[in-house]
């Protein structure tokens, strides 16, 4: 029993040390990659095509999601830099992962 306990604490502790900002930047990455790539329409958060200016980032979130489903040619005419955009964030975010498990220990 007491190896359970153990094993629960360790886990705990594990999950403790997750840096806020990498759970943030997964939690966009995956929301970006739930979009539905086919839907017309949709939420638009974007505050620059609010003020009626071009935005740079018009078409990431559906670029990611179709390069999640494999659609790589979809995904480049959506935004070209869907693909780096996730590299990026993943070394971005094993990297937080790391410092801050080296941190703690």
């Amino acid at each position: 029993m007491f190896a359970v306990q153990k094993k629960t604490s360790d886990l705990v502790q594990w999950l403790r040390a997750i840096p806020l900002e990498a759970v943030f930047w997964a939690g966009a990455l995956a929301f970006a990659a739930s979009i539905d790539p086919q839907a017309s329409g949709g939420l638009n958060l974007c505050l620059i095509e609010h003020l009626g200016l071009p935005c740079p980032g018009d078409g990431l979130g559906t670029g990611i999601a179709h390069l999640v489903r494999g659609n790589w040619d979809a995904s480049w005419a959506a935004h070209p830099l869907a693909g780096p955009v996730v590299g990026v964030l993943v070394v971005h975010i094993v990297t937080v992962c790391r410092s801050s498990l080296r941190a703690s220990r």
